[in-house]
């Protein structure tokens, strides 16, 4: 399986809670995940690497952050995702949606059902 690279951007300059951030990331990602925090021109960010994307999904690499972040008052200003496999993208899909199975893809262009 190959690697992920997902960059999540803070509402701060304080490199402490990227860090911090970081740390609890790891913590919970077992070794599925290595993240670390990182200047990123005027704020701060955490660069996580997803080794095992199924053992730590992205959403869930998010709303770890997330919780993380509320004690500081900063939220997750926006994300940035090296290349991923469609699988990966799909499973953030299912798992924000709540969906048992994925729905049949139309192709681009393709006028929907109505």
């Amino acid at each position: 399986m190959e690697a992920l690279d997902y960059t999540l951007y803070l509402s701060t300059d304080d490199l402490r809670v990227a860090h911090h951030l970081a740390r609890v990331l790891n913590q919970k990602g077992g070794g599925a995940i290595a993240a670390r925090g990182q200047e990123a021109g005027s704020r701060v960010g955490v660069a996580v690497r997803l080794l095992d994307w199924r053992a730590f999904p992205l959403l869930r690499v998010l709303d770890t952050a997330r919780v993380a972040a509320r004690p500081f008052n900063i939220h997750i200003s926006r994300g940035e995702l090296g290349p991923a496999p469609r699988e990966a993208l799909l499973a953030v899909v299912q798992e924000a949606l709540l969906l048992e199975t994925l729905p049949v893809m139309a192709e681009p262009g393709c006028p929907g059902r109505g």
